[in-house]
C-alpha cells in the first residue's frame, strides 16, 4: 500500500496549535469526538490514547447588545414567546426532536422516511425552524449555540445528523491534543506514505489505476489494482481524470459545497470567566461577527486559558478577507464587547482560514437544498476508484466521517466489490441501509456503525 500526501503533515482538518506559553495548545481544526461517535472512540481505545471531557455549566450571551448568564428561571432579554422564554434552547424538543420520524434514522436504515425528500429537500435548516414556530430571537439564541451555519445548509444534511446523534451526551478531546490521532495511526503506516505528493491526474482503466502526482519538483507516477481517493471535490474537481467519471459523480464533484470556517486560538493568563460562574464548552455564545468562544482549557486542566473563536458562513469569510496582520486586532476588538479582559489577558495567539487551505479551500461539506440525491452518490466508487473522506459521509465536517467512509473503502476492496454508499435511495444511485457481502459470504458483514 501507498498513500500519497501533498502536504508534509498528516491529519488534514485536525491541526492542533501548539508553541503557546507553558505548552498550552489549542484546536485550529476538529475539536470535539462525542460520546456516540464509537468509530473515532474505538480508534482512540485502539491506539492507546487517553481522552479528555469538556467540562459542562453556563454560558455567557452577548445578543442583541445585551451581556447577560443565563441561569434556569432566568428571563432572555429577547423577543420571544413564552413556552420559548420558559425552555429557551430546551425548544429544541418541540421544534427539533418532535420531528426525528419525518426523516428516519440512518443508524436504523430509515434514512429518508417516506415522502421526507418532497417536503424537506428544497429547505434550508432555518426555515424548517421556522415552519415549526420559532421566532426570529429564538433563532438568534440557537445560532448562538448552533453557528451560523445554520443558514446556508440544507434541513435533511442537518436533521440526518440530528437523528443519528440524537443520544450525544458527553463530549470529549484526545489528551495533548487531536492531531495524536492521525500522527499514531500514521506511525502504523511508516514509511508507506509519500509526503510533499500532489496528485495530478487520475487514469482509471479496467485493470489498473495510475496515479501522476508531483514530488519534490518531479513528476512521478504510481500503479495500483484500486485506488482510495480522499481528496475532497474542492480539490479533485481540478484533477485531470481519464476517463472522465460518470454524470452523476462529476456533478456532485462540481458542486458539492464546502462550508467556510475560520478559528482563532488565544491563550489567557487565567481563566477569568470563572469569576463569573461561566463555564462549560461554550463560553460565549454571540450573535456578533466573532460568533462563538469555546472554552479549550476545559478539557486540558490548569489555570491558564485556551479560548477557541469559531466563525462560519459569512462571519468566516469577512475574518478571511481581513489583511492578516490586522487579524488579530480584530478578535481582540469583538470579544472585549463582552469580555473587557482579554486584552490584559492575552499570552498567545494564533489563527487559520480554512478557505484559504490550498488542500481543502474550505473547512466541511454541508449539502446544500436540493442536493439530498448527492448522498448517494459521493461515496459511490467509480469502477476501480473508490472514495473516502467526511465529503462521503453522512457525518460530514466529523473525525467520525472521515473513519467511517475510510472503512467502507477498504470494505470494498477487500470484498472485490463496488456497491453503492451505504444509504439509502435519496435520488441517485440505489443505495443499501445494511450491505450484506453475499457474494463474499465467508466475509465479515459490513457494519458502518461499529468500531
Amino acid at each position: 500500500m501507498t498513500v500519497l500526501e501533498a502536504q508534509e503533515r498528516v491529519g488534514g482538518r485536525v491541526l492542533t496549535s501548539r508553541g503557546f506559553p507553558g505548552g498550552a495548545y489549542g484546536e485550529l481544526g476538529a475539536t470535539r469526538i462525542p460520546d456516540v461517535h464509537e468509530q473515532t472512540l474505538g480508534y482512540v481505545d485502539e491506539l492507546g490514547l487517553e481522552l479528555e471531557e469538556f467540562d459542562s455549566g453556563d454560558s455567557l450571551y452577548f445578543l442583541k447588545g445585551n451581556r447577560f448568564v443565563h441561569r434556569e428561571g432566568d428571563a432572555y432579554p429577547l423577543d420571544m414567546k413564552p413556552v420559548e422564554q420558559e425552555k429557551g434552547l430546551g425548544m429544541w424538543e418541540d421544534y427539533i426532536a418532535a420531528n426525528f420520524d419525518l426523516f428516519g434514522n440512518i443508524r436504523e436504515g430509515t434514512f429518508p422516511a417516506p415522502g421526507a425528500l418532497e417536503a424537506f429537500d428544497d429547505l434550508v435548516y432555518v426555515d424548517f425552524l421556522r415552519q415549526q414556530g420559532a421566532s426570529e430571537d429564538w433563532l438568534r439564541l440557537y445560532s448562538s449555540d448552533q453557528g451560523s451555519e445554520i443558514f446556508k445548509i440544507g434541513t435533511l444534511a442537518w436533521m440526518v445528523l440530528e437523528v443519528a446523534d440524537q443520544n450525544w451526551d458527553k463530549t470529549f478531546h484526545i489528551k495533548g491534543g487531536n492531531d495524536l490521532l492521525p500522527q499514531a495511526l500514521a506511525s502504523r503506516l511508516g514509511e508507506r506514505i509519500r509526503f510533499g505528493a500532489a496528485v495530478r491526474a487520475i487514469d482509471h482503466g479496467t485493470g489498473s489505476v495510475k496515479v501522476t502526482y508531483e514530488q519534490g519538483g518531479k513528476t512521478r507516477s504510481v500503479t495500483a489494482e484500486h485506488v482510495v481517493c480522499t481528496l475532497p471535490f474542492s480539490i479533485l474537481r481540478d484533477i485531470e481524470v481519464t476517463p472522465g467519471f460518470s454524470s452523476e459523480k462529476q456533478r456532485v464533484i462540481s458542486e458539492l459545497y464546502m462550508m467556510p470556517a475560520s478559528r482563532a486560538c488565544l491563550s489567557t493568563a487565567t481563566r477569568f470567566w470563572k469569576d463569573e460562574g461561566i463555564g462549560g464548552l461554550k463560553i460565549a455564545k454571540t450573535d456578533t461577527p466573532i460568533e462563538r468562544l469555546w472554552d479549550l482549557g476545559s478539557a486540558v486542566g490548569g489555570d491558564t486559558g485556551m479560548i477557541q473563536a469559531y466563525m462560519q458562513y459569512q462571519n468566516a469569510e469577512v475574518f478571511a478577507a481581513i489583511a492578516a496582520d490586522r487579524r488579530q486586532e480584530y478578535t481582540l476588538a469583538q470579544i472585549e464587547a463582552f469580555y473587557p479582559q482579554i486584552r490584559d489577558q492575552l499570552t498567545g495567539y494564533s489563527e487559520y482560514v480554512w478557505g484559504d487551505d490550498p488542500y481543502v479551500k474550505g473547512a466541511w461539506t454541508d449539502l446544500l437544498p436540493g442536493q439530498a440525491s448527492f448522498l448517494s452518490v459521493a461515496g459511490v466508487a467509480e469502477g476501480r476508484v473508490h472514495f473516502a473522506g467526511e465529503h462521503t459521509s453522512v457525518w460530514a465536517g466529523w473525525i467520525q466521517g472521515a473513519i467511517e467512509s475510510g472503512k467502507r473503502a477498504a470494505y470494498e476492496i477487500d470484498a472485490s466489490i463496488a456497491f453503492p454508499y451505504p444509504l439509502v435511495d435519496v435520488g441517485g444511485r440505489a443505495a443499501r441501509a445494511v450491505v450484506k457481502a453475499t457474494r463474499t459470504s465467508s466475509r465479515p458483514r459490513y457494519r458502518p456503525w461499529a468500531r
